[in-house]
């Protein structure tokens, strides 16, 4: 850094944010720990001096005013959090020099303050420059006309900050050896007009800054020239100062901030990139359609990098055509001449065609910008586009236009992000096959509707656990036999996937079957069980039911459970009962016996059939027992005059979607059946 050992206070910062300053800086600073966030500490007012401020520091705007009171050329650093950006909004009028880090980028906090650091030292030395400078003039008693210690003195002969002194015509009178590197100066430049080293722009403006220099302060600005086609940056300051024989000199200080420049540019640079990386990641990775994270990335490349504007293609293979699918900055409407291009046509085209990218900061002259005219007018200076590339499959193409040139950096984070878009696109045309798959598999399942029970008012709820890509274990089927009555089973397979859908095609293709020989629970289950064992299936809980609509008083019901939980009787008054009755789960064990119930169903009673997802559908989170949902039942309030098997199996599915929410688990299926009056 320099010679000059700077001194850094902390105040409020935890031990690990501590501990990266003193790895960091240990060797060029004296870093102390300030005893209370309240107390001011030492004064630094002769060394260049730096506070650190945590979160921890209750009062920041009284900390910092005080000990700006005793270092008025204090710098600061802030370590906020979200609390602290709203508290802090004054410390803009204490301190315009502030920097802050926000504690989710504690990694960055060494090496801002080592830029503070750096920027206090050269202000430092800026300051010690311009003072001993006058002095040595002022002592002088006439100014010597070559460079050198005649003129400065051996300190500023030796000087960090470079030193000029022109006349009142702008000419190069002396200078100091710093200032002979910074602007390449030789015997051959006294009396060269300082402006004349600057491009010809810059001249009138520099020209200008030299005769507005004032005896009684010292003004500065930045001026840019070109030194072996690199730019240079240099602060450049001036003020008018008297020598012993009262003759009047302009005392021209200059410092070169090139390198401090490009380290801070090349820091944003560094901060946008990954910014950029993590919005596209955070984009992709979303639950949102497709269309709507891809128009998010594009968003993000206009943002972070300051394109004009950003495209992104999708490929269908079947067409061999690009579909436009986002498009944000300057154009954000997706039809028109580009929103479908054949492979191998125009400069998108040419991308997909040659898979490699196609980069240039001179769009003008560019043979594959074909509209010139167009991009003069517009001012583009730069194009830059990807193939969308993963595992060797041609996923699309992301292109953008630049008004600035496009640095190798911004490239090279291009090239990454055009790497995750391929891959976030990819992974959701497989998630799409997937899901037609599934969907497909489901399909037969279960029931395309339910038919239509004479004298019952049948209603239904399913929903599988996860999203659709998850085939469920729950199943469900209603069906006429050919003596006039029904039959209906609500069952629970096992496990999920392609297991559990193959194991419920079992189950349900074998009780169908079983029933047209003989619909008795008694020849019905053993069947299903003995299908189960033999095909080595997971094991199966159901509850089978038969109902005979032509019965009088009404319909006659009979309920057998294998495993299952407890079917719930709702009579029209609202009083309920769990039909406890119940055998073995199927596939499992060697012997089997299930109990049949058979009740009669009057006018408004209803029988609901559930999974157990309704009692623990989060596992044992917030779970219940069947009596638990017995009474939710009864406390329910059914319309008469409505739908009763439509009301509850309503209110008992909202219920349970409610009551786990994200937590669930498990899957949910639910038949309840009410006689019509």
């Amino acid at each position: 850094m320099s010679a000059l050992r700077c001194r850094v206070l902390l105040a409020g910062l935890d031990d690990a944010a501590e501990a990266a300053l003193r790895t960091e800086l240990a060797a060029d600073a004296e870093i102390v720990r300030m005893a209370h966030p309240a107390a001011p500490g030492p004064d630094g007012a002769g060394r260049p001096t730096l506070l650190v401020v945590g979160p921890a520091v209750t009062a920041p705007n009284g900390l910092v005013a005080t000990l700006k009171s005793r270092i008025p050329q204090l710098g600061i650093v802030m370590l906020v959090d979200d609390t602290d950006r709203q508290q802090t909004q004054m410390l803009s009028l204490l301190a315009t020099e502030d920097r802050r880090v926000g504690v989710e980028d504690l990694h960055l906090l060494p090496g801002t303050v080592r830029a503070a650091l750096e920027q206090l030292v050269r202000a430092h030395s800026y300051r010690a420059t311009q003072a001993a400078l006058q002095r040595t003039l002022e002592a002088t008693s006439a100014p010597v006309r070559q460079p050198g210690e005649q003129l400065f003195g051996p300190l500023f002969h030796q000087s960090l900050i470079g030193a000029l002194a022109v006349d009142d015509e702008g000419r190069i009178t002396a200078w100091n050896r710093k200032a002979a590197r910074t602007l390449a100066l030789s015997s051959a430049s006294i009396g060269c007009p300082l402006p004349d080293l600057f491009p010809g722009h810059v001249r009138p403006q520099l020209a200008g800054h030299l005769a507005a220099a004032d005896e009684s302060s010292q003004q500065s600005s930045l001026f840019s020239r070109i030194v072996d086609g690199r730019p240079q940056l240099l602060r450049i300051g001036t003020q008018r100062t008297t020598a012993a024989d009262g003759t009047l000199y302009t005392l021209v200080v200059l410092e070169d901030i090139t390198a401090a420049t490009d380290m801070r540019r090349e820091l944003a640079e560094r901060t946008s990139h990954a910014l950029l990386a993590g919005d596209v990641a955070d984009a992709m990775t979303s639950n949102a359609p497709l269309p709507e994270r891809l128009q998010r990335c594009a968003q993000a490349v206009v943002d972070r990098l300051h394109a004009a504007f950003a495209r992104v293609w999708v490929l269908k293979p079947d067409e061999d055509v690009l579909h436009l699918m986002a498009s944000a900055g300057l154009y954000t409407h997706l039809d028109g001449g580009h929103s479908r291009i054949k492979v191998g046509q125009l400069k998108i085209g040419l991308i997909a065609a040659e898979r490699r990218p196609h980069l240039t900061n001179s769009v003008i002259g560019d043979p594959r910008v074909n509209d010139q005219e167009w991009a003069e007018r517009e001012g583009m200076t730069a194009f830059a586009g990807y193939p969308l590339i993963t595992n060797g499959e041609l996923i699309g193409v992301m292109a953008l236009f630049s008004r600035e040139p496009l640095p190798s950096t911004a490239l090279d984070a291009l090239a990454g992000i055009a790497d995750r878009i391929a891959v976030g696109v990819r992974q959701d045309q497989l998630l799409n096959r997937l899901r037609t798959t599934t969907e497909a598999l489901q399909a037969p399942l279960l029931p395309p509707a339910l038919p239509a029970m004479p004298g019952l008012d049948v209603a239904v709820r399913y929903r599988a656990q996860g999203d659709s890509l998850q085939i469920g274990g729950d199943f469900y089927d209603v069906f006429p036999l050919d003596d006039g009555r029904w039959a209906l089973a609500l069952g629970d397979i096992c496990g999920k996937g392609p297991v559990a859908a193959a194991a419920t095609g079992l189950v349900r293709h074998t009780l169908w079957t079983a029933t047209q020989q003989d619909p008795a629970p008694g020849y019905v289950l053993p069947l299903v069980h003995r299908a189960l064992r033999r095909d080595n299936s997971p094991f199966c809980t159901l509850v089978y039911v038969l109902i005979d609509p032509r019965a009088d008083p009404g319909p006659r019901v009979q309920v057998t459970s294998a495993g299952h939980p407890y079917p719930i009787l709702r009579r029209a008054d609202g009083a309920t009962t769990l039909l406890q009755e119940h055998g073995p789960m199927l596939g499992v064990f060697d012997h089997l016996h299930h109990p049949v119930r058979s009740l009669d169903l009057r006018p408004g009673d209803t029988l609901v059939l559930y999974t157990d997802g309704f009692t623990e559908g989060a596992g044992n989170y917030r779970s219940r027992e069947p009596e638990d949902l017995a009474e939710e039942v009864q406390a329910l309030s059914v319309s008469p005059d409505g739908s009763p098997a439509e009301e509850i199996a309503g209110a008992l599915f909202a219920s349970a979607l409610e009551r786990w929410g994200d937590k669930r688990r498990d899957d949910l299926a639910l038949l309840a059946v009410t006689a019509s009056p």
